[in-house]
């Protein structure tokens, strides 16, 4: 016996109903197994659960202690209920659900906020966005938006430029928070350099991020750098009244910028631009420490000689002033668009009988980085590897070394995608060459990742129960001539040594969630449809899946309502997300 899942379709999105059947006629919503007879099921040992961060934890580290649902019963997982706000608007649904105190908050890509009925999925209320971002460009200039973060009964949505608190049960603004609950936090930090400055997306600057919430305090990064951005700023922002309390830019201008003495000397020429922010930082309490991972350079690479940091780059900084503690440069001198994109994710492990209080985050350059994140250094082996530096742009000077993480063993890691292409059709090797990771760009080249391959903004997960991180990335070679292919991976952190893999069809952009059952889930986008999976978190045995009907480009979130386990996730978005969509899917076990 399968229960009807609940479907909300609000006045634009008709199409859903339709949409649902279609998907149950293929099979994706009910198990091809023999369910056993209504009865009693057994309930999650963690009666209820919230998910109140973009990432779960101030850790990042998607792990939940809900055990509801299990490798043995995975299969029988259905849709409990669907929503679709009805925004489609050319970008990929990327919003990850929070939920808290029984109401689940999603976002559109324009960053505007509904709540929802965590267990059936009614509309509770909706704080619309669309005409408060204007300004730059054009009024309700379309961006990307990952999701929000709650605190204190506030919900924050960082959208546009701005930051959002909106009163959690009504959706009100936040009194005293900036205007009527909108702070323009970018445009404050850019006035102190030129006062002139209209509006923050008119220089370029604006958050794709969800926000990161501590002690009453928000903590943000601003994109983008292919704006052209003089730096990606991280901004720590009082969560009551929407004053900037101290920020920090990636890319330090002059002297009056903090890092300069570091970071000035690594940049020669008249470029220093990039250094935007895609993701939600990591906060380590104790240690009094944020973690930011910050994206790649722009400009003429022959006009920012040097190595360009804290581009590319991994930094720590204290949670109270802003002030630098250490940085880790992933890429040197970038020019093949090889962002560190995902949150950092902050976990605690014994290595040789030594504990490590570790961090791990994936580049888009296709290598698994794992740090000591008290001070920065390599847990295992990080060499600088001599790349090629013949190049066929005037006046550029390439970066000789580039760091290449190995195991515990010495031997270089598995990267989370191939750094070399593979399964390029015949016609593509006739009029192209292929050429090893970290050659200077050249016209006729085939390389691996491509500039959209690697580790996306996709986080990665780690359990505490199978020592395990878990990671999404994608295998797309430039000029490749073919579809992308979804690698998600499991390594085992202590050594460095690949323990598990699954490859499928499409994007593997977004990131996973794993229980304390021992399932891992993610999702998969493509330009036809986008499978959202449940695999074995110890041995990677594919489970389940179900076909969405569109792109999975979004992190899915689990909760647990009086002992009943959920799992939600946003679908939407084709190629690289360029077809947009709307629809959010909530998972469950059926009753027996």
């Amino acid at each position: 016996m399968i229960n009807q899942p609940f479907i909300h379709v609000n006045s634009k999105g008709q199409s859903l109903l339709a949409l649902f059947f279609l998907l149950c006629s293929l099979g994706s919503c009910s198990p091809d197994v023999d369910v056993e007879p209504f009865g009693k099921r057994e309930l999650s040992s963690v009666v209820d659960m919230e998910w109140r961060l973009h990432n779960y934890d101030l850790a990042g580290s998607r792990f939940t202690p809900s055990d509801q649902i299990t490798p043995s019963n995975a299969r029988e997982l259905h849709p409990k209920w669907l929503f679709q706000h009805g925004v489609i608007d050319g970008v990929s649904n990327q919003t990850t659900p929070v939920m808290v105190d029984g109401i689940m908050y999603v976002t559109d890509s324009r960053g505007s906020v509904y709540a929802l009925d965590a267990v059936d999925g009614h509309l509770l209320w909706t704080y619309d966005v669309t005409r408060k971002l204007g300004g730059g460009r054009r009024e309700g200039y379309i961006f990307r938006h990952r999701g929000v973060a709650v605190e204190n009964g506030v919900v924050y949505s960082a959208a546009g430029s701005f930051l959002f608190a909106l009163d959690a049960k009504t959706g009100e603004p936040l009194s005293g928070f900036g205007e009527e609950g909108q702070a323009p936090v970018i445009l404050d930090v850019l006035h102190l350099r030129d006062p002139n400055i209209e509006t923050a997306i008119s220089v370029g600057y604006w958050f794709t991020t969800a926000p990161q919430i501590y002690d009453g305090v928000v903590y943000l990064g601003t994109t983008r750098s292919e704006s052209h951005i003089a730096g990606g700023y991280v901004l720590a922002i009082d969560g009551q009244t929407g004053e900037v309390l101290w920020h920090f830019n990636t890319v330090p201008q002059d002297e009056s910028d903090q890092g300069w003495e570091i970071a000035g000397p690594t940049w020669v020429g008249g470029e220093r631009n990039g250094g935007g922010i895609w993701e939600t930082p990591s906060i380590d309490s104790e240690l009094g420490l944020v973690y930011f991972a910050v994206g790649n350079p722009y400009g003429n690479s022959a006009n920012r000689d040097g190595m360009n940091l804290f581009t590319d780059s991994l930094i720590a900084l204290d949670l109270e002033t802003g002030k630098l503690e250490w940085y880790y440069q992933q890429v040197h001198h970038d020019v093949w668009d090889y962002d560190s994109g995902n949150q950092p994710v902050l976990f605690d492990m014994d290595v040789d009988g030594q504990p490590i209080k570790a961090l791990a985050q994936a580049s888009k350059n296709g290598w698994l980085y794992i740090l000591d994140r008290v001070t920065g250094e390599p847990v295992h082996p990080i060499p600088e590897v001599a790349v090629s530096t013949e190049t066929a742009t005037e006046g550029e000077e390439p970066w000789p070394t580039q760091p290449i993480p190995n195991k515990a063993n010495g031997e270089r890691m598995e990267p989370v995608s191939p750094v070399f292409p593979i399964n390029i059709p015949p016609e593509q090797m006739e009029q192209y060459t292929l050429v090893e990771q970290f050659t200077p760009l050249g016209p006729d080249q085939i390389f691996a990742p491509g500039f959209g391959g690697g580790s996306n903004y996709a986080p990665i997960a780690h359990s505490p129960d199978t020592g395990l991180l878990y990671v999404a990335a994608i295998d797309s070679p430039f000029r490749s001539g073919r579809d992308p292919m979804g690698y998600f991976s499991a390594y085992d952190p202590k050594t460095g040594e690949l323990e598990w893999r699954q490859i499928f069809e499409g994007y593997g952009q977004a990131g996973a969630v794993v229980n304390a059952g021992g399932v891992v889930f993610v999702g998969a986008g493509s330009n036809t449809a986008g499978y959202f999976y449940a695999f074995d978190a110890l041995t990677g045995e594919e489970l389940w899946k179900f076909n969405t009907g569109a792109g999975v480009f979004s992190s899915p979130a689990i909760y647990v309502i009086d002992g009943q386990e959920y799992v939600t996730v946003a679908s939407g978005g084709g190629s690289r997300g360029r077809r947009g969509g709307d629809l959010i899917l909530t998972f469950a076990l059926p009753p027996r």
